[in-house]
């Protein structure tokens, strides 16, 4: 394989299930993308220029060799894909699990972890103020949190999203620290699975500053990115639920806040 393609492989590789399986009787996910291109627009108005300003700063950066070689507004247009072959397999996996598991469990504990996350980041984030890219990333996630555990306390409908969006989350844990491994280190897996050595990683499609971060990964990938993971996930997901409950394609009470 060529490796300039290298990136774009890694992105069609993470969509080509969920899009495959977009059409099954069950789910029927095709009938829900009026909802979700526009949620992953509403994402993508965030963290486009978030990505476009760190990349301009040296915040993080990409590696040419592994990149088609096409450039949109200073990012190459395999990363314009990240950001909508990602969402689109996390808000497919979501919807799924809503349809194949209707009534999920622990649902006592999505809005104090909700709550604890918000705490949690704005620690790092007040903590860290000259490290970029953990503060921006946790200081934005502590807002979103906040405000979500705010409405999910106060309306059914934002708590059973609170909920799923954790039941949803917590199983795509792996396949992010997988896709971002080999984005972080094509070669991840021959890293400690906690690793402070990060100035000896290699291979790095997408590379990092290491004076902006936790300086500690998972194998290859940033712990950082799980603060950001979650914030452009959850953001998607939240959209999309608005978005297709004022297009009438969810109706009616979540399942579990039926009697």
């Amino acid at each position: 394989m060529n490796p300039h393609y290298l990136y774009l492989t890694v992105d069609l590789a993470v969509i080509a299930v969920p899009l495959a399986f977009s059409f099954d009787r069950k789910v029927r996910f095709s009938r829900f993308w009026p909802a979700l291109f526009p949620a992953i627009g509403i994402m993508m108005a965030l963290f486009i220029p978030w990505d476009i300003a760190f990349t301009e700063h040296g915040i993080w950066g990409f590696n040419e060799d592994y990149l088609s070689g096409i450039w949109i507004g200073g990012i190459p247009l395999e990363e314009w894909l990240f950001f909508i072959c990602i969402p689109y397999a996390c808000v497919f996996t979501y919807e799924s699990l809503k349809h194949y598991i209707p009534v999920a469990p622990m649902r006592a504990l999505a809005i104090p972890a909700t709550a604890l996350l918000a705490v949690a980041s704005a620690s790092l984030a007040l903590s860290m103020p000259g490290r970029y890219y953990i503060a921006v990333t946790a200081g934005l996630t502590a807002i979103f949190c906040a405000g979500l555990a705010i409405a999910a306390a106060r309306k059914t409908t934002f708590k059973e999203w609170n909920h799923r969006l954790w039941f949803a989350y917590l199983p795509l844990v792996i396949p992010l620290i997988l896709s971002n491994g080999v984005l972080t280190g094509l070669r991840f897996w021959q890293y400690p699975w906690m690793n402070r050595n990060v100035r000896e990683i290699s291979d790095q499609i997408v590379w990092y500053n290491n004076d902006h971060n936790l300086q500690l990964r998972i194998f290859s990938m940033p712990v950082d990115d799980l603060f950001y993971g979650f914030l452009m996930i959850a953001m998607t997901i939240i959209a999309y639920e608005l978005i297709a409950r004022r297009l009438g394609l969810i109706t009616g009470a979540p399942p579990e806040a039926q009697p």
